[in-house]
């Protein structure tokens, strides 16, 4: 039986973990997650326009595996341009009904992680429980 080419496995797929590795299935998960470099400028452009991105603006920020990998990937390349320095962060909301989402948001543009909860409930037209 021929071995299963592990490149072309889903984003989704659940890896497995060898026995001194320590990582959390997520985090194994996680670093086998490309990012292609048209979507992180796509995703920092946003960011420096409008200080958010939503799964709006990527459908794949519905995992929020895929979300903060993304998050970590686009402050890495944030780190390349010294002319560009936002205070990024990457914030998960619960909303009526269960929904859990991402907002990856610059802190210099929604000051407040209550200001990223109302900015992503009008955006998702999503209600917030409190």
């Amino acid at each position: 039986m021929a071995e299963k080419d592990d490149s072309q496995a889903s984003d989704q797929e659940q890896p497995k973990r060898d026995e001194d590795d320590n990582r959390t299935l997520e985090e194994i998960r996680e670093s086998k997650i490309k990012y292609s470099d048209d979507d992180l400028k796509k995703a920092i452009d946003l960011i420096k326009k409008r200080g958010y991105i939503t799964k709006l603006d990527f459908k794949k920020m519905d995992d929020t595996v895929w979300a903060d990998g993304f998050y970590k990937a686009m402050d890495s390349k944030i780190q390349e341009d010294d002319s560009y320095n936002p205070y990024l962060y990457i914030e998960l909301f619960d909303f009526k009904g269960g929904d859990i989402d991402a907002i990856i948001f610059d802190m210099d543009k929604v000051k407040t992680r209550d200001d990223a909860l109302k900015t992503l409930a009008k955006t998702l037209h999503e209600t917030i429980i409190r």
